[in-house]
């Protein structure tokens, strides 16, 4: 009888620890680096390549070189970044589903006929209701402006998402004209027809303390300038800002989040509040604090590094179970986009969306500036192709699911079943963005450039593979990828290309259903040969959490 995973987990466990200790067979691909944030420069070839046959050949798994089997091979200054926290309340807490309290047609007179404007009839119990859970029942609902919420504590839940429609027949343009700039459309990027807008400061108001001593990524232990009023278990905010234009050490920040192998490129020198790091805290003593988590990032004094107070202004905001739908046009092309935007969440915190579809839009669903938030169970379809002109160059929308600027955020269970210019994408030094367990007909993991630094592709099905690292982004704004992306898991039905050597430094490569056999590579790419349906675990950041939840307990 043929054993089962977890049964072939518990007989070989200690077995493969043991085999992945041994050396494995390694080939130096990347240049040698002194002023490098690591040092690492190979390419392995083969992963626990001194097992035995026998071993090998019974295992159901085989595990990487960055994790092992639970965790154990990774170290908080190691080239694996820990995305544990990443998604709503920091993986801590379930998304809460409490009983609605209103109905949008039994309390604000909505019809849902798909004919009636219910505009405002959704403004009405959106500005009513100080918190809670509106629920708008099965139907299809006009919506014919756009939505704004800028308080928290509300979920907008519908019947299902092949239940309850919102229906939006205008774009921005036919409700606000458009004033292109430099050939671009005033749409092109935001804002979206429903959007969440909140304030998350970083200002002297919410400065708590300067960091006066430089530390090591991996480190702990920062020391402030003076007693203050922070308290165990507070969540607070190191920030750190490139240096001036002009001065000596400009650029330098950015340089160090490309890892010290790449130009910051100069459209990012200067960047204010860069670095946007949150933790709890663990201790507290005179001019010292020991944060619960290891820093992803050096602490130089030449950066500025403060402690800030976490007080984002909305937070706790949802949207589940129900569709935005837009009327089929035809794709215009690259920024010439009408604005059938999505979603936007703006400056929010604790937010999420579940169970959502998203039909001929120019642009799904966008996160800027967002902390702790999760999407989930979102479909984006049209109803039919929209490339229908050579503007559109075979994509139906521009930008898919977008993060930009916030810290540990989750994208997962997604299905991208048409095709944007940008599928997904990670930008604007977003840390530790994590895309896990999706699919596309021909997904793109698009890294839009601007630092982003520390993300995460996990368990995707690229569908066609043809161009899994299609990436945009201005090019006076660095390369494609901060240092540490990890792919892991990432598979289609045919051989996936790597992306070009300059795309960007430290990246994993793990379980990658590529024929390359090392990294081209002089930015120290890590390449780890493993078939992706025998990698395990298959998905990482649940792994990680997992680990990181049994260690508190």
């Amino acid at each position: 009888m043929q054993l089962t995973r977890p049964a072939l987990f518990a007989v070989l466990a200690c077995a493969l620890v043991w085999a992945q200790a041994e050396t494995s067979a390694v080939s130096v691909t990347g240049e040698s680096h002194p002023k490098a944030a690591n040092s690492f420069g190979v390419s392995i070839n083969t992963a626990a390549t001194s097992a035995t046959a026998g071993a090998a050949s019974q295992s159901a798994c085989t595990y990487s070189t960055l994790w092992g089997v639970a965790g154990e091979k990774s170290t908080p200054a190691g080239r694996l970044p820990d995305f544990s926290y990443s998604g709503y309340h920091a993986g801590e807490a379930k998304i809460p589903s409490p009983p609605a309290s209103w109905d949008l047609k039994k309390d604000f007179h909505a019809a849902g006929d798909g004919r009636t404007d219910d505009t405002q009839a959704l403004l009405n119990a959106i500005q009513s209701i100080k918190s809670g859970v509106l629920f708008i029942p099965q139907g299809t609902y006009v919506i014919a402006k756009d939505i704004d919420v800028t308080r928290g504590n509300l979920i907008l839940r519908g019947a299902g998402s092949k239940e309850t429609v919102l229906l939006f027949p205008h774009s921005l343009n036919d409700l606000y004209g458009n004033k292109p700039q430099g050939g671009q459309s005033q749409w092109a990027f935001r804002p979206g027809l429903i959007n969440f807008i909140g304030k998350d400061p970083i200002t002297s108001e919410t400065r708590l303390a300067s960091v006066t001593a430089d530390a090591k990524r991996g480190d702990r232990t920062l020391k402030i300038s003076a007693p203050v009023s922070i308290q165990k278990g507070q969540w607070v905010r190191l920030v750190e800002s490139d240096p001036a234009k002009g001065s000596a050490a400009a650029g330098s920040l950015i340089r160090y989040l490309y890892g010290n192998l790449s130009e910051p490129g100069p459209g990012l020198i200067g960047a204010r509040s860069a670095v946007r790091f949150l933790s709890r805290v663990k201790s507290v003593s005179e001019k010292q604090i020991e944060l619960e988590r290891p820093l992803p990032y050096d602490v130089r004094a030449e950066w500025g590094p403060e402690i800030h107070a976490f007080v984002p202004s909305v937070q706790e905001v949802g949207v589940e179970h129900l569709s935005l739908h837009f009327p089929w046009t035809p794709y215009p092309g690259h920024f010439k986009e009408n604005g059938y935007n999505g979603l936007f969440f703006d400056g929010v915190s604790q937010c999420w969306v579940n169970d959502v579809e998203i039909q001929n839009g120019d642009y799904g669903i966008s996160l800027d500036a967002t902390n702790f938030c999760t999407v989930s169970n979102v479909t984006l379809t049209t109803t039919a192709s929209r490339a229908v002109n050579a503007a559109a160059g075979g994509a139906n929308g521009h930008h898919g699911i977008d993060v930009a600027h916030g810290t540990e955020n989750l994208v997962t269970n997604f299905d991208v079943q048409t095709k944007f210019v940008h599928d997904i994408s990670v930008e604007w030094y977003a840390l530790h963005t994590v895309f896990s367990k999706g699919r596309g007909v021909d997904l793109n993991m698009d890294h839009h450039r601007e630092a982003n630094y520390s993300s995460l592709f996990s368990e995707l099905d690229c569908g066609a593979g043809t161009r899994p690292f299609n990436s945009g982004g201005s090019g006076d704004r660095g390369a494609h990828s901060g240092a540490y992306s990890t792919y892991w898991n990432i598979r289609a039905t045919s051989r996936l290309a790597l992306p070009p050597a300059d795309f960007g430094p430290l990246l994993n490569f793990i379980g990658v259903a590529t024929s390359a056999k090392t990294s081209a590579s002089p930015n120290q790419w890590l390449l780890e040969q493993i078939a992706p349906e025998r990698l395990c675990p298959g998905e990482l950041q649940e792994a990680m959490r997992k680990e990181r939840i049994k260690s508190v307990k």
